[in-house]
């Protein structure tokens, strides 16, 4: 009797248990806990590499380093739920943000949507015979490459490729992604010119007086020209004619197809560094006749000059921003004891509307954003000049060594040879983000890809 009582006291009490688990509502619970993302080989990348953040509401952001190939990635998920739309482990492409959906047991759902996002690459060259790839945001070397000094031709960047000259009198073509060298050109003596890339033609020049239009595709010669000094300068192309200055004094203007002469233009001295600016169908160009010059760039007739009190601006490349013309002056030289000055010009009437920095001696380009001017001196500094007020909101000792700087998501990147570091900024308040060691005096100005600010 006891063991019968006992027997039917259990099937009560697993009736009762079934009862209530069949009572019980499914869940509603629908979350992704966790997010691993692959390789298209299947293996993992560098926890240094990679960042996963839950954004605000159901975003997941995901950040990787520059040139990852993010079209066929491997999501492996951890969720609460039953399941998760597109499955999880199955590779994906991710040039454009992807949803998924988790669903409950209770079939009720809730989406999130995964966006990975490629972090940005500066470019510079070195006087160490090297030219680099460093995240822009964490300063790890992506790649370099090995070659002669790379420090006096700024890189371009078009279409997937780096376009760089150097002084053992190539001009190179370098896989972006990887520094794989696509292609060189030899000249016939060193490049200083910074080249410029239009309608698939690299325009340089270098210092025996030769200008260069090459296929950017595979290097071949299409045209060259030849003045009467050397080309240091950076060109600009615009409405199918290519300017540039010369040693010889002249600002050339060319037809970019064919390389025939538009117009010529002499200004009273040497143009060396001083590349031109076009903005509102003017080209501003400096000379070493202490003239900042105003042509017209259809036509090239003089339109103003505006004197720098017997200071050189040969050097520094003029910038245009909201109507205002900014140049840094070089030197007086004849008298290298004179130093020049951070010069705001009119655009329109070439009238000085004020002057900073001065007589710190600046061969170096400025460059302009969100309200702020950023250039490298002589004194050794990097100053963050405010353009309304005209005083200096920051500046920093880097030894620049005449390198300019470029500025990007709200970072600053700059050489500094004399300190043997490259250096990133916070664009604001002058804060070193990261540095990146470099055995070298002399960097190039760099050029930034991708997404520096994420």
């Amino acid at each position: 009797m006891k063991a019968l009582s006992f027997l039917f006291s259990a099937c009560l009490f697993a009736c009762i248990i079934t009862s209530c688990k069949k009572d019980r509502p499914p869940s509603s619970n629908k979350s992704i806990d966790s997010l691993q993302l692959l390789k298209a080989d299947s293996t993992a990348f560098n926890p240094d590499d990679i960042t996963i953040t839950m954004g605000s509401g159901d975003s997941i952001l995901v950040s990787l380093p520059a040139f990852t190939d993010v079209t066929h990635l491997i999501p492996v998920f951890q969720i609460t739920g039953k399941t998760i739309s597109p499955a999880s482990g199955v590779r994906q492409d991710f040039s454009t943000p992807v949803t998924y959906t988790v669903t409950a047991q209770d079939g009720s759902q809730r989406q999130y949507r995964i966006v990975v996002n490629l972090r940005g690459a500066v470019y510079f060259g070195c006087s160490d015979n090297f030219f680099y790839a460093v995240d822009a945001i964490r300063g790890k070397q992506l790649w370099k490459t090995a070659g002669g000094d790379f420090s006096y031709s700024d890189p371009t960047l078009a279409n997937g490729i780096i376009y760089a000259g150097n002084i053992d009198n190539n001009m190179y073509a370098l896989d972006a992604a990887t520094g794989a060298v696509k292609w060189s050109y030899k000249t016939d003596f060193t490049i200083e010119s910074a080249p410029t890339v239009a309608n698939g033609i690299v325009y340089f020049g270098n210092d025996k007086a030769h200008f260069y239009a090459l296929d950017a595709n595979t290097g071949e010669l299409k045209w060259q020209f030849n003045t009467g000094g050397n080309i240091s300068t950076k060109p600009v192309v615009l409405n199918g004619v290519v300017y540039f200055g010369s040693d010889d004094s002249y600002v050339y203007a060319l037809d970019a197809g064919s390389g025939g002469v538009v117009w010529k233009f002499q200004t009273g001295g040497m143009i060396n560094g001083s590349s031109p600016a076009i903005a509102n169908g003017t080209l501003y160009i400096g000379s070493r006749d202490s003239y900042l010059y105003a042509l017209d760039a259809a036509s090239g007739t003089f339109k103003w000059k505006f004197f720098a009190d017997n200071i050189s601006l040969e050097q520094s490349s003029a910038t245009v921003a909201d109507g205002v013309v900014y140049i840094g002056g070089w030197y007086n030289v004849q008298d290298f004891t004179k130093a020049g000055s951070l010069y705001a010009v009119d655009a329109v009437t070439g009238t000085l509307k004020w002057q900073a920095l001065n007589a710190v001696g600046i061969g170096s380009n400025p460059v302009v954003a969100a309200g702020l001017l950023y250039i490298t001196c002589d004194d050794n500094n990097l100053y963050a000049v405010d353009i309304n007020s005209h005083a200096v909101a920051w500046s920093r000792q880097i030894l620049a060594n005449g390198a300019s700087a470029a500025v990007g998501g709200g970072v600053v990147y700059c050489g500094g040879g004399g300190s043997h570091n490259f250096y990133a900024m916070d664009a604001k308040t002058g804060a070193v983000k990261w540095t990146f060691p470099i055995g070298s005096l002399g960097t190039s100005t760099p050029v930034i890809a991708g997404q520096p600010g994420l």
